[in-house]
């Protein structure tokens, strides 16, 4: 017997983009509300146990972009939507377009669609990307097609990859420690600092089946260079009207865990390393473009999916968190890692459950006016093979011992 499929594309002309929410019969049993990383209720320990007063103390005063980010965040996870006239004051005051675009986005947390009229506000932003991410934003509330800040768009020759997108984190981490489950809010430079800056890294021919997540960690090694590590992503995908195209990916990976408890301190041992990610991606109409450049640009602008304009999605891993260290130092590169809970060594350690959202989009790298849509040189290939130095010799992280 033959059924008959419906293979008619889902529109989706109105509300939240991306069909969230779900519809409510999903819901019907209350299985269905549990989750793989995000717990029903927040029953933990704080982490940060400043006051407010303390926080906003640091949100204003504290010499780290870092901190005055992450103040703000924790506080943001205190009050809730009481904390919004303080986040317009950090968009006023900093500097810093990464605060000031992790400050939209944690007012988009905060409110949800109410937000929309606030992010209106930065449309004309003199920064402008900025601008542009208030944008990308209310698109993705509002259910309509952004008027983009940029219309033009460069490509380069002789990379791994067709686009590199850089990515906001933010996310939760949550502790076995030894007063009881502690969560901590990880802020998006706060995130970076910690397990590094993440780009998802694409090409146009296998978005369906494939991505390359790089994490870049500054501060790790004694020498000073910055610490690469790159995890090949394999899953499928379903595409929808309006291109739209959601992304279901399981990182699997033998990785070095450092059983001193700290990233190249003493002899490492080989695990693996699993890393979960969902993602919806709204993929460009090419006619909204002009696209720059040659032999690849050329490829995509004939292209089905020639590159993303947008992403936002899901994450969630383990990992093994030095708590005592912790403790005396606070959180640092080197001190929490990437860990498995079923491995013989490193699971009795993996006391730590990583989760959070991200969103990405291109960005005007130059500075030219255009966005630069694979201007950032990934450190490995396709299938996830390291290439340190970025030039095509596939050499290792000299580093890893």
């Amino acid at each position: 017997m033959t059924i008959a499929r419906d293979t008619t594309p889902i529109t989706i002309t109105e509300g939240i983009q991306g069909l969230v929410p779900p519809p409510p019969s999903r819901y019907n049993d209350p299985a269905e509300y549990i989750d793989f990383a995000r717990p029903l209720a927040d029953n933990y320990l704080p982490f940060d146990v400043r006051n407010q007063k303390a926080l906003l103390a640091a949100v204003k005063d504290d010499a780290s972009d870092m901190e005055r980010e992450r103040a703000l965040w924790e506080l943001a996870d205190r009050i809730g939507p009481d904390v919004i006239p303080q986040v317009q004051n950090f968009l006023d005051v900093e500097t810093s377009r990464d605060l000031r675009q992790g400050g939209l986005w944690l007012i988009m947390q905060v409110l949800g669609a109410p937000s929309m009229s606030i992010l209106e506000t930065y449309f004309m932003d003199a920064d402008p990307e900025v601008a542009d991410y208030a944008r990308v934003m209310h698109s993705d509330l509002s259910g309509k097609r952004a008027s983009r800040v940029f219309t033009e768009a460069e490509v380069e020759d002789g990379h791994h990859f067709d686009q590199t997108v850089p990515l906001m984190i933010s996310g939760q981490v949550i502790v076995d420690s030894e007063v009881g489950p502690t969560r901590a809010r990880l802020s998006p430079l706060w995130f970076d600092a910690i397990l590094g800056k993440v780009t998802a890294c694409t090409n146009s021919d296998t978005i369906h089946t494939s991505l390359v997540i790089e994490k870049a960690l500054k501060g790790l090694h004694k020498d000073g260079s910055t610490h690469y590590e790159v995890f090949p992503f394999r899953g499928t995908s379903v595409e929808y009207a309006n291109g739209f195209m959601e992304h279901t990916y399981l990182s699997q990976t033998i990785r070095p865990f450092y059983p001193s408890g700290v990233v190249e301190d003493g002899p490492s041992i080989l695990i693996p390393v699993s890393l979960a990610r969902v993602a919806m991606t709204n993929i460009a109409e090419i006619g909204d473009w002009t696209l720059h450049g040659e032999e690849r640009a050329a490829k995509l602008r004939q292209h089905e999916h020639p590159f993303v304009v947008s992403v936002r999605g899901r994450f969630s891993g383990w990992a093994a968190s030095n708590m005592p260290r912790i403790d005396e130092e606070g959180v640092k590169a080197g001190l929490v890692q990437l860990s498995d809970t079923c491995h013989e060594i490193a699971g009795p350690m993996t006391n730590t459950k990583v989760f959070g959202i991200f969103r990405g989009k291109p960005a005007d790298i130059n500075g030219n006016g255009r966005l630069s849509i694979n201007g950032y040189k990934a450190h490995g290939d396709a299938v996830g093979k390291m290439d340190y130095f970025a030039d095509g010799t596939m050499s290792p992280d000299p580093h890893h011992h």
